[in-house]
């Protein structure tokens, strides 16, 4: 007897007894559907944090002042933090980096515009290249300039948002918001960008040097980001900048360098890892099928044995009944997996569907792909679970006698 034949008879067992053998699939069934399914919502988030990253860019790099970091016993050496003549220090020393800008952000303040407010807008000091960095379309008026950081002018730029509440949706341009008592012209409205929850709507966008005169003080900064110019890796540029900033504070580790790219690394590193566990448990109810389909097999050695003696009696070598029996037990699996599969990928499109109807965790929902090589992986799991848990049962039953097997009743 040939594969081909172990083939065809499995798939007869099958059609014989369709109810027993949809329960014994069951176990890999859920097993697969929930491997594939955890898969494919892992993979949608991933995709997820990559798109939410690349709105206002994955390629930026982040230097903050992290006196906290420094090894311990030793000082910051009278270092106070970021300042504004670190932008240009960190242009010169580091010729690969195309961008720099400041940031500040300035403490919550009331925007007031005639008997109108907004108690809580988010309030940001840089120059003109923030919104370059950020990747922050413009959706009426200008961008504040060099010359309005040079000047120190009391302009500004809003969010939609804001436009919205202050204005009740008209041009703002040209107006006046009051801001703690600071009072600013709006000269252009950013456009909104969503992501992680949060958008860009309340922002609210100051020239840094107008901002340390009237509310902060000093040229203290928050940090300073940078984008790497074409050619250089973000990492390459992180590395570069780190070098840069610990040649300034003496080899005193009182700076963190970061960037978008790196975090969204962290996050999928995150996600990947938890995917691989929630999978690997659900991957246990596998081997719970492989032991219901070992059962099952075990009752149908019981149930032809003595069509099992019959064959041997006839000429049938052992062999040919080991692999009759081990081709029925990976038929069982095999089928449960593309059940399961068939399964995983209706309730993935079903969450893809859900997810942008809610428009939840963005507007176009969550994406779950059907990931195609996970999926044929788990088909080739189950199929193997089949062959690992019928092999007991299969050479039991090539190890019958054919005369005590043909006597039994």
């Amino acid at each position: 007897m040939n594969i081909g034949q172990s083939f065809l008879i499995a798939l007869d067992m099958l059609r014989m007894h369709k109810l027993r053998a949809f329960l014994t699939m069951l176990g890999v069934i859920i097993g697969v559907m929930s491997v594939t399914i955890i898969v494919m919502v892992s993979n949608g988030f991933k995709y997820f944090m990559t798109n939410e990253f690349q709105k206002l860019g994955s390629d930026t790099i982040f230097v903050m002042y992290d006196p906290g970091s420094r090894e311990k016993g030793t000082t910051v050496g009278g270092i106070k933090g970021l300042v504004n003549e670190d932008v240009e220090y960190l242009l010169n020393r580091v010729p690969e980096l195309e961008l720099a800008a400041p940031v500040m952000q300035i403490p919550t303040q009331k925007a007031l515009f005639e008997d109108k407010e907004l108690p809580d807008p988010r309030i940001f000091a840089s120059d003109e290249n923030f919104v370059l960095l950020n990747r922050m379309g413009l959706a009426d008026g200008r961008y504040i300039s060099r010359a309005d950081i040079t000047e120190r002018a009391n302009v500004c730029m809003i969010g939609e948002e804001v436009r919205d509440r202050l204005f009740d949706g008209k041009s703002p341009l040209g107006k006046l918001i009051t801001f703690g008592g600071v009072t600013l012209e709006v000269v252009g409205v950013l456009q909104k960008i969503e992501m992680m929850g949060q958008s860009t709507g309340k922002d609210v966008l100051v020239p840094i040097s107008t901002a340390q005169d009237k509310w902060i003080g000093g040229d203290t900064l928050m940090m300073i980001t940078m984008r790497a110019k074409p050619g250089t890796t973000v990492e390459k540029g992180m590395d570069l900048v780190w070098q840069a900033m610990m040649a300034k504070s003496g080899n005193k580790k009182i700076y963190r360098v970061e960037s978008r790219e790196s975090i969204m690394k962290v996050f999928g590193s995150i996600f990947g890892v938890a995917g691989a566990v929630l999978a690997a448990i659900a991957a246990l109810s596998l081997l719970v099928g492989g032991i219901g389909i070992m059962n099952i097999m075990l009752v149908s050695v019981t149930e032809r044995t003595k069509e099992i003696g019959l064959r041997k009696a006839v000429g049938a070598r052992g062999s040919a009944v080991l692999s009759q029996f081990l081709v029925e037990s990976a038929m069982l699996s095999l089928v449960g997996g593309l059940i399961g599969m068939a399964l995983a990928w209706g309730l993935g499109a079903l969450v893809t569907f859900a997810t942008a109807y809610a428009k939840w965790p963005s507007a176009q929902g969550l994406p779950t792909p059907f990931p195609i090589a996970a999926g044929i992986a788990s088909a080739v799991f189950s199929a193997l679970v089949g062959i690992v848990f019928g092999l007991y049962p299969a050479v039991s039953a090539a190890r019958l006698d054919p005369i005590v097997a043909l006597r039994r009743e």
